[in-house]
Protein backbone atom coordinates (compact mmCIF):
# COMPACT_ATOMS: atom_id res chain seq x y z
CA UNK A 1 0.00 0.00 0.00
CA UNK A 2 2.94 2.25 0.73
CA UNK A 3 4.14 2.02 -2.52
CA UNK A 4 0.92 2.62 -4.47
CA UNK A 5 0.62 5.64 -2.51
CA UNK A 6 3.86 6.89 -3.06
CA UNK A 7 3.74 6.10 -6.79
CA UNK A 8 0.65 7.73 -7.63
CA UNK A 9 1.79 11.13 -5.61
CA UNK A 10 4.91 11.26 -7.26
CA UNK A 11 3.20 10.48 -10.91
CA UNK A 12 0.49 13.74 -10.22
CA UNK A 13 3.48 15.75 -8.44
CA UNK A 14 5.97 14.73 -11.09
CA UNK A 15 4.06 15.16 -14.37
CA UNK A 16 2.73 18.83 -13.49
CA UNK A 17 5.53 20.73 -11.31
CA UNK A 18 8.43 19.65 -13.56
CA UNK A 19 7.14 19.28 -16.93
CA UNK A 20 4.73 21.58 -17.37
CA UNK A 21 6.15 24.48 -15.29
CA UNK A 22 9.72 23.90 -15.24
CA UNK A 23 10.48 27.45 -16.94
CA UNK A 24 8.63 29.11 -14.12
CA UNK A 25 10.96 27.61 -11.17
CA UNK A 26 11.47 30.89 -9.19
CA UNK A 27 13.47 30.69 -5.71
CA UNK A 28 12.51 33.00 -3.06
CA UNK A 29 13.96 34.14 0.13
CA UNK A 30 13.70 32.34 3.66
CA UNK A 31 16.33 33.98 5.32
CA UNK A 32 19.32 35.96 4.88
CA UNK A 33 21.60 32.95 3.46
CA UNK A 34 19.08 30.05 2.18
CA UNK A 35 16.09 30.13 -0.48
CA UNK A 36 13.20 28.22 -1.05
CA UNK A 37 11.56 27.03 -4.70
CA UNK A 38 8.08 27.41 -5.79
CA UNK A 39 7.80 23.68 -6.64
CA UNK A 40 5.73 21.91 -4.15
CA UNK A 41 8.50 18.65 -3.88
CA UNK A 42 12.37 18.52 -3.97
CA UNK A 43 12.99 15.44 -6.09
CA UNK A 44 16.73 14.36 -7.23
CA UNK A 45 18.87 11.70 -7.69
CA UNK A 46 21.66 10.12 -6.64
CA UNK A 47 24.41 7.90 -8.51
CA UNK A 48 27.15 5.85 -6.67
CA UNK A 49 28.92 2.02 -8.33
CA UNK A 50 27.13 -0.64 -7.30
CA UNK A 51 29.57 -2.10 -5.08
CA UNK A 52 29.63 0.51 -2.99
CA UNK A 53 25.73 0.47 -2.06
CA UNK A 54 26.49 -0.93 1.29
CA UNK A 55 28.24 1.85 2.13
CA UNK A 56 25.87 4.55 1.56
CA UNK A 57 22.98 2.76 3.30
CA UNK A 58 23.35 5.22 5.97
CA UNK A 59 23.30 8.72 3.92
CA UNK A 60 20.01 7.26 2.41
CA UNK A 61 17.89 7.86 6.06
CA UNK A 62 18.27 11.30 5.25
CA UNK A 63 16.19 11.27 2.18
CA UNK A 64 12.92 9.92 1.28
CA UNK A 65 13.66 6.84 -0.97
CA UNK A 66 10.61 6.80 -3.56
CA UNK A 67 12.63 3.94 -5.92
CA UNK A 68 16.30 2.39 -6.73
CA UNK A 69 17.32 1.70 -10.03
CA UNK A 70 20.22 -0.59 -11.40
CA UNK A 71 21.71 0.30 -14.79
CA UNK A 72 24.86 -1.42 -16.43
CA UNK A 73 25.15 0.82 -19.74
CA UNK A 74 27.86 -0.76 -21.75
CA UNK A 75 29.62 2.26 -22.91
CA UNK A 76 31.50 4.35 -20.54
CA UNK A 77 30.67 7.30 -22.35
CA UNK A 78 27.04 6.95 -21.68
CA UNK A 79 27.80 8.10 -18.05
CA UNK A 80 29.75 10.54 -19.05
CA UNK A 81 27.63 12.66 -21.26
CA UNK A 82 24.80 12.32 -18.50
CA UNK A 83 26.57 12.79 -15.41
CA UNK A 84 29.82 14.53 -16.56
CA UNK A 85 32.02 11.80 -15.08
CA UNK A 86 32.95 8.39 -15.94
CA UNK A 87 31.59 5.49 -13.85
CA UNK A 88 31.77 1.35 -13.70
CA UNK A 89 29.72 -0.32 -15.90
CA UNK A 90 27.31 -1.14 -13.12
CA UNK A 91 25.62 1.67 -11.15
CA UNK A 92 22.67 2.21 -8.96
CA UNK A 93 20.50 5.31 -9.45
CA UNK A 94 18.33 6.56 -6.48
CA UNK A 95 15.32 8.68 -7.18
CA UNK A 96 14.67 10.64 -3.17
CA UNK A 97 12.58 13.39 -2.57
CA UNK A 98 14.33 16.00 0.49
CA UNK A 99 11.76 16.89 2.29
CA UNK A 100 12.81 20.19 3.56
CA UNK A 101 15.17 21.44 1.42
CA UNK A 102 17.38 24.63 1.57
CA UNK A 103 19.03 26.65 -1.08
CA UNK A 104 22.14 28.54 -0.97
CA UNK A 105 23.03 31.00 -4.08
CA UNK A 106 26.35 29.99 -5.78
CA UNK A 107 29.02 33.02 -5.10
CA UNK A 108 25.95 35.48 -3.67
CA UNK A 109 22.67 36.29 -3.67
CA UNK A 110 22.03 37.52 -7.10
CA UNK A 111 23.73 34.30 -9.07
CA UNK A 112 20.57 32.50 -10.85
CA UNK A 113 22.66 29.12 -9.95
CA UNK A 114 20.95 27.41 -6.67
CA UNK A 115 22.40 24.21 -4.74
CA UNK A 116 20.50 22.15 -2.63
CA UNK A 117 22.44 22.52 0.96
CA UNK A 118 22.38 18.99 1.62
CA UNK A 119 22.59 18.22 -1.71
CA UNK A 120 26.38 20.11 -1.38
CA UNK A 121 27.16 18.69 1.63
CA UNK A 122 26.44 14.97 0.70
CA UNK A 123 28.75 15.52 -2.54
CA UNK A 124 31.67 16.81 -0.46
CA UNK A 125 31.11 14.31 2.25
CA UNK A 126 31.11 11.50 -0.20
CA UNK A 127 33.65 12.79 -2.66
CA UNK A 128 36.11 12.31 0.51
CA UNK A 129 36.11 8.98 0.24
CA UNK A 130 35.48 7.74 -3.67
CA UNK A 131 35.22 9.63 -6.74
CA UNK A 132 32.22 7.95 -8.06
CA UNK A 133 29.43 9.44 -6.75
CA UNK A 134 26.95 12.06 -8.41
CA UNK A 135 24.04 13.59 -6.91
CA UNK A 136 21.51 16.59 -8.30
CA UNK A 137 22.18 19.95 -7.10
CA UNK A 138 18.47 21.50 -8.02
CA UNK A 139 15.21 21.21 -9.83
CA UNK A 140 16.45 21.95 -13.37
CA UNK A 141 19.48 19.58 -12.78
CA UNK A 142 17.25 16.78 -11.69
CA UNK A 143 14.72 16.93 -15.04
CA UNK A 144 17.62 17.04 -17.56
CA UNK A 145 19.53 13.95 -15.72
CA UNK A 146 15.89 12.20 -15.42
CA UNK A 147 15.11 12.51 -18.85
CA UNK A 148 18.35 11.47 -20.28
CA UNK A 149 17.90 8.46 -18.05
CA UNK A 150 14.79 7.65 -18.68
CA UNK A 151 12.80 9.01 -21.31
CA UNK A 152 10.01 11.17 -21.91
CA UNK A 153 7.49 8.93 -21.75
CA UNK A 154 8.65 8.37 -18.44
CA UNK A 155 6.74 12.15 -17.54
CA UNK A 156 3.02 10.82 -18.89
CA UNK A 157 2.27 8.66 -15.85
CA UNK A 158 -0.88 10.69 -15.22
CA UNK A 159 -1.78 10.42 -18.92
CA UNK A 160 -2.16 6.71 -18.52
CA UNK A 161 -4.04 5.35 -15.60
CA UNK A 162 -2.71 1.65 -15.80
CA UNK A 163 0.84 2.41 -16.01
CA UNK A 164 2.37 2.96 -12.64
CA UNK A 165 5.86 3.75 -11.18
CA UNK A 166 6.47 0.33 -10.99
CA UNK A 167 6.77 0.15 -14.64
CA UNK A 168 9.33 2.98 -14.57
CA UNK A 169 12.49 1.42 -16.17
CA UNK A 170 16.08 3.18 -17.33
CA UNK A 171 16.41 3.51 -21.16
CA UNK A 172 18.63 1.21 -22.48
CA UNK A 173 20.97 3.67 -23.56
CA UNK A 174 20.88 7.30 -22.70
CA UNK A 175 18.49 9.81 -24.40
CA UNK A 176 19.05 11.56 -27.76
CA UNK A 177 21.76 8.89 -27.93
CA UNK A 178 21.15 7.79 -31.51
CA UNK A 179 19.19 11.06 -32.42
CA UNK A 180 15.92 12.49 -31.39
CA UNK A 181 11.98 11.42 -32.13
CA UNK A 182 11.01 14.88 -33.47
CA UNK A 183 11.90 18.89 -33.73
CA UNK A 184 9.89 18.88 -30.38
CA UNK A 185 11.56 16.49 -28.34
CA UNK A 186 15.12 18.26 -29.37
CA UNK A 187 13.75 21.53 -28.45
CA UNK A 188 12.26 20.37 -25.38
CA UNK A 189 15.13 18.95 -23.92
CA UNK A 190 17.35 21.85 -25.05
CA UNK A 191 15.38 24.29 -23.16
CA UNK A 192 15.81 22.49 -19.78
CA UNK A 193 19.67 22.02 -20.58
CA UNK A 194 20.90 24.93 -22.44
CA UNK A 195 20.39 28.86 -22.60
CA UNK A 196 20.09 29.08 -26.15
CA UNK A 197 17.72 30.34 -28.80
CA UNK A 198 16.99 29.60 -32.69
CA UNK A 199 18.14 32.89 -34.48
CA UNK A 200 16.12 32.52 -37.58
CA UNK A 201 13.74 30.91 -39.67
CA UNK A 202 12.06 29.68 -35.85
CA UNK A 203 8.64 30.47 -37.84
CA UNK A 204 8.82 26.76 -39.35
CA UNK A 205 9.61 24.98 -35.73
CA UNK A 206 8.74 22.76 -34.50
CA UNK A 207 6.15 21.03 -37.32
CA UNK A 208 7.40 22.70 -40.68
CA UNK A 209 10.75 22.67 -41.04
CA UNK A 210 11.65 19.93 -43.40
CA UNK A 211 9.63 21.67 -46.09
CA UNK A 212 11.10 25.00 -45.74
CA UNK A 213 14.81 24.65 -44.52
CA UNK A 214 17.84 23.17 -44.63
CA UNK A 215 19.54 24.10 -41.39
CA UNK A 216 18.95 25.14 -37.58
CA UNK A 217 20.83 28.53 -36.83
CA UNK A 218 21.74 28.45 -33.31
CA UNK A 219 22.76 30.88 -30.96
CA UNK A 220 24.06 29.34 -27.42
CA UNK A 221 25.86 30.77 -24.15
CA UNK A 222 28.10 27.77 -23.54
CA UNK A 223 29.20 26.12 -26.99
CA UNK A 224 30.55 23.00 -25.56
CA UNK A 225 27.88 22.42 -23.12
CA UNK A 226 25.08 22.36 -25.70
CA UNK A 227 27.03 20.05 -27.71
CA UNK A 228 27.34 17.43 -25.02
CA UNK A 229 23.66 18.00 -23.96
CA UNK A 230 21.92 17.78 -27.57
CA UNK A 231 24.99 14.87 -28.77
CA UNK A 232 25.73 17.12 -31.84
CA UNK A 233 28.24 15.97 -34.06
CA UNK A 234 30.66 17.74 -35.96
CA UNK A 235 31.15 18.09 -39.72
CA UNK A 236 33.78 18.30 -41.69
CA UNK A 237 34.14 21.78 -42.08
CA UNK A 238 34.27 25.66 -40.34
CA UNK A 239 33.99 26.03 -36.42
CA UNK A 240 30.62 26.19 -36.19
CA UNK A 241 29.19 23.62 -38.65
CA UNK A 242 27.70 20.67 -36.67
CA UNK A 243 24.92 18.20 -37.22
CA UNK A 244 22.11 16.34 -35.72
CA UNK A 245 19.90 13.62 -36.07
CA UNK A 246 16.10 13.87 -35.88
CA UNK A 247 13.60 12.19 -37.06
CA UNK A 248 16.12 9.75 -38.76
CA UNK A 249 16.99 12.83 -40.61
CA UNK A 250 20.33 14.59 -40.53
CA UNK A 251 20.03 18.16 -39.94
CA UNK A 252 22.72 20.60 -40.12
CA UNK A 253 23.32 22.96 -37.42
CA UNK A 254 25.32 26.65 -37.41
CA UNK A 255 26.28 26.79 -33.86
CA UNK A 256 26.69 30.20 -33.09
CA UNK A 257 28.15 31.17 -29.59
CA UNK A 258 28.86 34.39 -26.95
CA UNK A 259 32.42 35.41 -28.08
CA UNK A 260 33.00 34.33 -31.17
CA UNK A 261 32.21 37.60 -33.29
CA UNK A 262 29.20 36.67 -35.50
CA UNK A 263 27.70 39.65 -33.38
CA UNK A 264 29.14 41.80 -30.69
CA UNK A 265 29.38 39.59 -27.47
CA UNK A 266 27.36 42.07 -25.64
CA UNK A 267 24.51 42.01 -28.03
CA UNK A 268 24.53 38.11 -27.73
CA UNK A 269 24.68 37.99 -24.19
CA UNK A 270 21.29 40.92 -24.32
CA UNK A 271 19.69 38.47 -27.22
CA UNK A 272 20.11 35.90 -25.19
CA UNK A 273 18.70 37.24 -21.80
CA UNK A 274 15.63 38.93 -24.08
CA UNK A 275 14.50 35.94 -26.06
CA UNK A 276 11.04 35.01 -26.14
CA UNK A 277 8.73 32.04 -27.22
CA UNK A 278 7.69 30.73 -30.54
CA UNK A 279 4.52 28.76 -29.98
CA UNK A 280 5.64 28.58 -27.01
CA UNK A 281 8.28 26.75 -27.08
CA UNK A 282 11.14 27.32 -29.46
CA UNK A 283 13.61 30.29 -27.86
CA UNK A 284 13.64 33.10 -30.32
CA UNK A 285 14.97 36.97 -30.54
CA UNK A 286 12.75 39.51 -29.62
CA UNK A 287 11.26 41.44 -32.42
CA UNK A 288 13.69 43.87 -31.67
CA UNK A 289 16.59 42.05 -31.37
CA UNK A 290 15.12 39.83 -34.16
CA UNK A 291 14.50 42.90 -36.45
CA UNK A 292 18.19 44.45 -36.28
CA UNK A 293 20.05 40.70 -36.30
CA UNK A 294 18.16 40.02 -39.44
CA UNK A 295 19.46 43.74 -41.12
CA UNK A 296 23.05 42.55 -39.66
CA UNK A 297 23.18 39.22 -41.45
CA UNK A 298 21.61 40.13 -44.69
CA UNK A 299 23.68 43.09 -45.23
CA UNK A 300 26.97 42.61 -43.18
CA UNK A 301 27.14 38.52 -43.57
CA UNK A 302 25.38 37.97 -46.84
CA UNK A 303 25.86 39.45 -50.42
CA UNK A 304 22.35 38.98 -51.57
CA UNK A 305 19.11 39.33 -49.56
CA UNK A 306 16.60 36.52 -49.43
CA UNK A 307 12.97 37.65 -50.77
CA UNK A 308 11.66 35.67 -48.00
CA UNK A 309 13.69 38.39 -45.30
CA UNK A 310 12.48 41.21 -47.08
CA UNK A 311 8.66 40.00 -46.49
CA UNK A 312 10.02 39.37 -42.53
CA UNK A 313 11.69 42.67 -41.93
CA UNK A 314 8.60 44.96 -43.45
CA UNK A 315 6.39 42.67 -41.28
CA UNK A 316 8.57 42.98 -38.59
CA UNK A 317 9.17 46.88 -39.15
CA UNK A 318 5.15 47.27 -38.79
CA UNK A 319 5.25 45.58 -35.46
CA UNK A 320 7.97 47.77 -34.01
CA UNK A 321 6.69 51.16 -35.54
CA UNK A 322 10.29 52.06 -36.29
CA UNK A 323 9.47 53.99 -39.29
CA UNK A 324 7.10 54.00 -42.57
CA UNK A 325 9.17 51.85 -44.66
CA UNK A 326 8.31 49.52 -47.65
CA UNK A 327 8.27 46.46 -48.28
CA UNK A 328 11.92 46.97 -50.37
CA UNK A 329 13.76 49.05 -47.59
CA UNK A 330 16.22 46.11 -47.10
CA UNK A 331 17.36 46.49 -50.49
CA UNK A 332 18.51 50.06 -49.73
CA UNK A 333 22.04 50.28 -49.03
CA UNK A 334 21.93 53.70 -47.62
CA UNK A 335 18.55 53.48 -45.65
CA UNK A 336 19.97 49.86 -43.96
CA UNK A 337 23.00 51.76 -42.59
CA UNK A 338 21.51 54.26 -40.92
CA UNK A 339 18.83 52.04 -39.52
CA UNK A 340 21.35 49.74 -38.11
CA UNK A 341 24.16 52.04 -37.34
CA UNK A 342 21.68 54.15 -35.28
CA UNK A 343 20.76 50.69 -33.46
CA UNK A 344 24.36 49.78 -32.37
CA UNK A 345 25.52 52.90 -31.42
CA UNK A 346 22.32 53.23 -29.24
CA UNK A 347 23.23 49.86 -26.89
CA UNK A 348 26.74 50.70 -27.61
CA UNK A 349 27.12 47.50 -29.94
CA UNK A 350 29.85 47.14 -32.88
CA UNK A 351 30.77 45.25 -35.86
CA UNK A 352 32.35 42.43 -34.88
CA UNK A 353 34.73 39.96 -37.29
CA UNK A 354 33.47 36.40 -37.00
CA UNK A 355 36.43 33.74 -35.72
CA UNK A 356 33.92 31.36 -38.57
CA UNK A 357 35.96 32.23 -41.48
CA UNK A 358 33.20 30.76 -43.60
CA UNK A 359 31.35 34.10 -42.30
CA UNK A 360 32.01 36.54 -44.69
CA UNK A 361 31.74 40.34 -44.61
CA UNK A 362 30.47 42.00 -47.05
CA UNK A 363 33.06 44.71 -47.65
CA UNK A 364 30.74 46.78 -49.81
CA UNK A 365 28.33 47.13 -47.05
CA UNK A 366 30.35 47.64 -44.61
CA UNK A 367 32.32 50.67 -45.97
CA UNK A 368 29.01 52.66 -46.18
CA UNK A 369 27.72 51.33 -42.55
CA UNK A 370 31.01 53.33 -41.20
CA UNK A 371 30.19 56.23 -42.33
CA UNK A 372 27.35 56.33 -40.36
CA UNK A 373 28.76 54.16 -36.75
CA UNK A 374 29.71 56.36 -34.15
CA UNK A 375 28.05 59.58 -35.43
CA UNK A 376 25.02 59.98 -33.00
CA UNK A 377 24.92 63.15 -31.21
CA UNK A 378 25.53 62.34 -28.01
CA UNK A 379 24.45 65.38 -25.55
CA UNK A 380 27.61 66.92 -23.65
CA UNK A 381 27.16 67.54 -19.87
CA UNK A 382 27.08 71.47 -19.02
CA UNK A 383 30.35 73.01 -19.26
CA UNK A 384 30.32 73.79 -15.71
CA UNK A 385 30.38 70.18 -14.96
CA UNK A 386 33.08 69.16 -17.73
CA UNK A 387 35.62 71.55 -15.72
CA UNK A 388 35.32 70.35 -12.46
CA UNK A 389 35.89 66.61 -13.89
CA UNK A 390 39.34 67.82 -15.14
CA UNK A 391 40.36 68.84 -11.48
CA UNK A 392 41.99 66.54 -9.21
CA UNK A 393 40.11 64.34 -7.22
CA UNK A 394 40.39 65.96 -3.69
CA UNK A 395 40.11 69.62 -5.29
CA UNK A 396 36.57 68.22 -7.14
CA UNK A 397 35.41 66.37 -3.27
CA UNK A 398 35.82 69.82 -1.59
CA UNK A 399 34.31 72.13 -4.58
CA UNK A 400 31.35 69.64 -4.45
CA UNK A 401 30.96 69.70 -0.12
CA UNK A 402 30.90 73.85 -0.66
CA UNK A 403 28.40 73.16 -3.13
CA UNK A 404 26.53 71.17 -0.46
CA UNK A 405 27.18 73.41 2.23
CA UNK A 406 25.42 76.26 0.39
CA UNK A 407 22.09 74.30 -0.83
CA UNK A 408 21.74 73.33 2.81
CA UNK A 409 21.57 77.21 4.55
CA UNK A 410 19.59 78.51 1.28
CA UNK A 411 16.86 75.30 2.70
Amino acid sequence: MKTFVAATRYEEIMNRSFLKHFKEIKFEHINKKYFKHNLKNDFHLIVIPLEKKNNFMLELRKWNVIKTFSISWENKEYCKRVFDKTFTKNIIVFLVEDPKPKYEAINNVYSKIFINKKNKELNEKICNNFKNFYITSNPKEFIEKFLLIFGFNSLKFSDINELKLIKLKPLNIPLGTLGWKSFNEFIFFANISCDWIVLRNFEFLPLNFFSNDKDIDILCRDKENFISKLNLKKRSWGISSYQTNIENKKIPVDLRFIGDGYFDKLWQDNILKNKIYQNQLVPRPSNLDYFYSLIYHCKLQKRQVKNIYSDRLYQLNKKLSIKNFNKSFIFDDVITSILLSKFLNKYKYVITEPIDINVKINKRFYKIIKNFENNIFIPQPPLLIRFILLLPFPLREFIVKIKDNVKSKIK
